[in-house]
């Protein structure tokens, strides 16, 4: 019996419990934050001896049987596992001044452990309901109090028939794998999972899902949910190469990922023009830097999986502002509704949100900017046209947020006084910012491992 890896597993549903009596409490964001970071601690220190399952795959322990089926934590899984709860920590803490946000603790505990269960079991098939479980179980962070329903109607809409795509690629999968020679299967496979991705991913046009979150949704459940979403789902199709090595060597796979990212770019570049308020534009700008992931991870190399994993990172910070300054502009206004906050009224409000927009689409001097720098030179000679429109998209971004600030100010209710955690979080957000352009090259060689985990999935 592998009781490292038993622990692993359980200490998500242990704490969910205990937390949520918590929740009404200055506790339960430390509490949260604490469990998620030990988990990460927890799969760096905790004794795994190397075992060889197969030629092919080696795990970290042995293969843990539960229920007859078995889990597996390999050295990749490690890291991945890592990142996901690295990134709930601060999520956790992001959420405790926001009477609102409070369903988070509990549920984004269960919903990682969830994550957890599907990323590790085998055959893919299985895991496949806990990862659908995880994400419908999102759906009930996005339900603050006086806020809209409609994006988080949309969301468990979107998610629901994801789920049924992906169930339905997993069918397709086993008897592609049955019938081998028959090109039917396959290409129903990779049908499916497109169709799983364009509405999980919020592609178009199945975006509107995420954009309804960040304009009217709980802000920091909004971000966790699009967090865990779209980096679970590039984890999770990472776990497909793995089982299913033959499915990236097929000819739509690769072409099938750069469409998703261009489309989730471009579409939200444009579209944001058309809008008004700070949650809509940070919901596209959120929707055009996954993109740029997704595009470079369609590359199938080295640099480009290595470059979409290095953004899939420094993209949480961002993130964080985001939500962080969307909640404070909410809680000063009293309403979802857009609306202009003077300068001189909540400066670090307007510092966080137009910040988080501005590193969110990679310009200096964010880190990020690297990272599009280096990604628009990869393939400037193969796609120039491409290249172009990388860089076109930052401009119409830009422009979008850049004309939200100096919006005419309309006659509204009286606002709030700015909260006091938005000076300290903004400082704090600043400063980490700061750090991060510094350790973005480190970070990035340390994410290299995820990079050839895709190449050599692809290869096998």
């Amino acid at each position: 019996m592998n009781f490292p890896l038993l622990i692993l597993l359980a200490v998500p549903f242990l704490t969910a419990p205990v937390v949520y009596p918590l929740r009404r409490t200055p506790l339960a964001a430390p509490f949260a934050a604490g469990v998620a970071a030990a988990l990460v601690g927890f799969l760096w220190l905790a004794p795994w001896p190397l075992t060889v399952a197969r030629p092919d795959q080696s795990t970290l322990g042995a293969p843990l049987v539960l229920l007859g089926r078995t889990l597996r934590l390999t050295e990749t899984d490690r890291w991945i596992l890592s990142m996901l709860w690295g990134c709930a920590a601060p999520m956790f803490l992001t959420a405790w001044p926001f009477r609102f946000e409070r369903r988070l603790y509990p549920i984004g505990l269960a919903a990682g452990g969830l994550w957890t269960i599907g990323l590790l079991l085998r055959p893919i098939s299985l895991g496949t309901f806990f990862i659908g479980s995880a994400a419908l179980l999102l759906a009930l962070t996005l339900l603050g109090e006086g806020h809209g329903m409609e994006g988080a109607t949309q969301y468990l809409i979107a998610t629901s028939l994801g789920f049924l795509a992906w169930v339905t690629a997993a069918w397709a999968t086993e008897q592609a794998i049955l019938n081998p020679g028959q090109p039917l299967w396959t290409t129903l496979t990779i049908v499916w999972i497109g169709m799983a991705l364009v509405l999980w991913l919020g592609v178009w046009p199945a975006y509107r899902w995420v954009v309804l979150l960040f304009a009217e949704g709980a802000p920091v459940g909004a971000a966790f949910t699009v967090f865990l979403l779209n980096y679970g789902t590039w984890f999770w199709l990472l776990a497909w190469a793995q089982e299913f090595p033959w499915l990236t060597q097929l000819p739509g796979w690769g072409v099938g990922l750069q469409m998703i990212g261009v489309l989730m770019m471009l579409s939200s570049a444009v579209l944001a023009l058309a809008e008004r308020g700070w949650g809509v534009i940070g919901g596209y700008t959120w929707l055009a830097s996954s993109g740029i992931s997704w595009l470079a991870l369609g590359l199938g190399t080295i640099e480009g999986v290595h470059l979409s994993t290095w953004t899939l990172g420094i993209r949480v910070v961002a993130l964080l502002g985001l939500a962080f300054g969307l909640a404070a502009h909410r809680r000063m206004s009293g309403s979802t509704e857009s609306g202009r906050i003077p300068l001189d009224q909540g400066p670090w409000v307007i510092a966080l949100l137009l910040g988080s927009g501005m590193a969110l689409i990679d310009v200096p001097p964010f880190a990020g900017f690297a990272a599009r720098w280096a990604f628009t030179r990869l393939i400037l000679s193969s796609h120039p046209v491409l290249a172009l429109a990388l860089i076109g998209s930052v401009g119409l971004l830009g422009w979008a947020l850049l004309r939200e600030l100096l919006a005419f100010s309309k006659e509204s209710a009286p606002l709030r006084p700015m909260p006091r955690s938005v000076v300290w979080f903004g400082i704090a957000w600043w400063i980490a910012e700061v750090i991060l352009l510094f350790a973005g090259p480190w970070l990035g060689l340390q994410l290299e491992a995820l990079a050839r985990a895709w190449v050599r999935a692809s290869s096998l």
